[in-house]
């Protein structure tokens, strides 16, 4: 079943390219469709869809071929349809983006990246930050998180780089026994063909990210898309723009240079599991 998230993308993308191709503006396009420019923008940046009669008045509104058409109407369709992630809605289209990723580099200050941690290490981030969710609400929540690492196994898995703050490694989170079974998962996984860990030691000092954790996802053609991803709080901001993108890259390896090698990066984790 196609991803709706990634369709939401990709239509946008579709539309965009039509909409460039016949030097129309926005506002032409919301004219043709009788809305508002401001759906025609959240349609262009992935976040909205299109019935099928608003399909096809933009075809002819664009004199599309009649085989064209009907590949718009279906990618349409897939953008409308519900998606089945167990998670926020704001961070609906992260899983999504995820899940279709062929690349995923991330750099984390306070946690585990979400792919490598363990049920017990959830459950105990998901009752720090929301004490006011019920136990089932929480339950669902985890579930949704646990569901994601299936995207490191089986054909077509990513190329994962993680760069993870020595304070998060050392933060003892749910308990000595489960961040012990924490660090162990981390050791597992770091055997992985796929999975690069790199730790970032406190003797690192200052570096180009203090305090901001980000994630870069790369998604593959026809969609050829790549996105830096920020959390807070309250929901998340997505960025596409090429500057946006260099910007974030550019960190990137710089905190890969200033980060430990692999190897080196598992010996540190395993001593620290041991003290525990």
């Amino acid at each position: 079943m196609p991803n709706p998230v990634v369709s939401k993308i990709q239509l946008g993308l579709e539309i965009r390219k039509l909409r460039k191709a016949a030097g129309a503006t926005r506002e032409e396009v919301a004219k043709a469709l009788d809305c508002d420019v401001s759906k025609i923008s959240r349609l262009e940046s992935g976040k909205a869809s299109l019935r099928t009669p608003e399909v096809d008045s933009l075809a002819r509104h664009f004199g599309m071929p009649d085989e064209k058409v009907e590949p718009l109407r279906r990618l349409a369709a897939a953008a409308r349809s519900r998606s089945t992630y167990r998670v926020p809605d704001w961070a609906q289209r992260y899983a999504g983006l995820e899940q279709e990723s062929t690349e995923i580099r991330v750099y984390e200050t306070e946690l585990i990246p979400g792919l490598l941690q363990t049920e017990d290490y959830v459950r105990a981030i998901m009752h720090a930050a929301m004490p006011c969710k019920s136990n089932d609400e929480i339950d669902r929540l985890v579930a949704g998180r646990m569901s994601r690492q299936s995207k490191l196994f089986g054909d077509n898995v990513p190329h994962l780089v993680a760069i993870i703050n020595e304070g998060a490694i050392r933060r003892i989170v749910g308990g000595r026994a489960a961040m012990k079974a924490q660090l162990n998962q981390l050791l597992d996984f770091g055997q992985l063909h796929h999975v690069d860990l790199h730790v970032l030691s406190f003797e690192a000092g200052a570096h180009c990210s203090m305090g901001t954790s980000f994630t870069l996802l790369y998604l593959p053609d026809p969609i050829d898309v790549r996105i830096a991803y920020l959390e807070d709080v309250l929901g998340a901001d997505y960025l596409e723009e090429p500057e946006e993108i260099r910007t974030y890259s550019l960190n990137f390896e710089r905190l890969l240079g200033a980060a430990l090698t692999p190897v080196k990066s598992l010996q540190v984790i395993d001593q620290i599991q041991h003290d525990l």
